[in-house]
């Protein structure tokens, strides 16, 4: 269905199976990552359920900050992206499947958790690195960038609307008979992610089938000894390089919010007082907003330039955090929010993409830049978190937490103003 689509609207067969590959990965990161996990956790487990959720992705962030320059480097090597794509790729499946078993406890279902997302986000290293092979120039690097987020969203949010039925009803009635069968709260989020994740799998298959890797290094004799060489070589031309060494500190530092508000915004809105049912027409309401925005950005980025617009989303994420803090005041806070994350969260993430790629002075190192690039992001992934969760154990007021995100996003922008466009 959607294959057709983007090639009549232009887009090679490789381009758009690459953007399909966000369609499949963004339902699952929507239903169970954004959504069902964060309140199975509230539900089964003891104490401040944010808190462990915190943890979690801490641990994840710090096993993949640790393994993504490595990657990179052996994935620029023939042959070797799609071997690294396709096993992580199969490990978040799993992951996902064993996740969903209604019968684990809380502590299996957040080992499962760190398991499937290492998974996931080890495979988006190289989905990421793999625009440089699907994009024949820079222009459009942009356009299929900001694609790949803005059909992602609304990829997602449409079969989340029927994923989410069995959670749904026992949200709202209860405990339902059906014939044999009872469908309890834990079946209900159980067929929820594993019908998110089989939408994942099914929308693979494309990237899997019609892409491949084009800009690459030849094989060697010896190649993990080979890429630790290339690895220390790269370090030296990313600190040589100011431009991509500015903009990795600032990346680092401004998509800590992005990230922990992906992955945390229901946990922390169901903690300040936000119920299941406001939560899951939150998140519809997001991604709907996402779809169209992220188009939008695009062509905005086009008109006034990568930077400008990236400092604009800073500016909208600060303002996302102060909002996220009144909610306690207000629950009706919780819609400004959800309405600014629309506006500005594809945009960020889909601009800082193409604008690093641009940046790369060889595209055949690309994975091992994108591999540096994600050490940035994952890192950042692993601050979040954790200052939240610190934040919330010391005061024992989640909204408070919840600002110790904006210094980072400051120093973001400040070092956002350094970097300069590249020739």
């Amino acid at each position: 269905m959607f294959m057709r689509l983007l090639e009549r609207m232009g887009y090679t067969k490789e381009e758009a199976s690459w953007i399909l590959y966000d369609v499949g990965n963004s339902a699952q990161v929507l239903t169970t990552c954004t959504v069902i996990f964060p309140l199975l956790i509230a539900y089964i487990t003891p104490g401040d359920s944010s808190v462990y959720v915190g943890w979690a992705n801490t641990v994840y962030g710090v096993l993949l900050a640790v393994m993504s320059p490595i990657l990179g480097t052996v994935a620029d090597y023939k042959g070797m992206k799609m071997k690294l794509f396709r096993f992580f790729l199969y490990i978040g499946i799993v992951g996902g499947f064993a996740l969903a078993l209604p019968f684990i406890d809380y502590r299996m279902a957040l080992v499962i958790f760190v398991i499937a997302m290492v998974g996931y986000n080890g495979s988006i290293i190289f989905y990421d690195a793999f625009i440089v092979d699907v994009c024949e120039d820079d222009e459009r690097v942009d356009k299929v960038s900001a694609a790949g987020y803005a059909w992602g969203y609304i990829g997602s949010t449409l079969p989340f609307l029927i994923f989410v039925i069995p959670f749904a009803i026992v949200t709202l009635v209860g405990d339902v008979q059906i014939g044999p069968f009872l469908l309890t709260y834990r079946w209900g989020c159980g067929l929820t992610m594993a019908m998110a994740v089989l939408w994942w799998l099914i929308y693979s298959r494309p990237i899997l089938k019609n892409v491949r890797q084009r800009q690459y290094h030849e094989p060697v004799q010896h190649v993990v000894k080979e890429s630790f060489r290339r690895l220390w070589n790269t370090f030296r031309n990313v600190r040589r390089n100011r431009n991509i060494f500015l903009f990795c500190l600032s990346y680092f530092f401004y998509i800590d919010c992005v990230n922990t508000v992906i992955k945390m915004a229901v946990s922390l809105a169901t903690e300040m007082g936000v119920s299941d049912v406001m939560s899951l027409v939150l998140v519809i309401v997001i991604n709907l907003f996402c779809f169209p925005c992220a188009i939008w950005f695009g062509k905005l980025v086009k008109r006034f330039g990568s930077k400008p617009m990236l400092i604009v989303s800073i500016l909208g994420y600060i303002g996302i955090i102060i909002c996220g803090s009144l909610i306690p005041v207000n629950v009706n806070f919780i819609w400004v929010v959800g309405i600014l994350i629309g506006m500005f969260q594809g945009g960020i993430q889909a601009t800082s993409r193409s604008y690093f790629t641009r940046l790369i002075p060889d595209k055949e190192d690309s994975n091992e830049y994108f591999g540096f690039f994600s050490v940035f992001s994952k890192f950042s992934s692993i601050l979040g978190p954790m200052i939240i969760s610190l934040i919330i154990m010391i005061t024992g007021q989640t909204n408070i937490g919840i600002l110790g995100l904006i210094p980072m996003m400051i120093v973001g922008g400040a070092l956002l103003l350094l970097v300069k466009d590249a020739d």
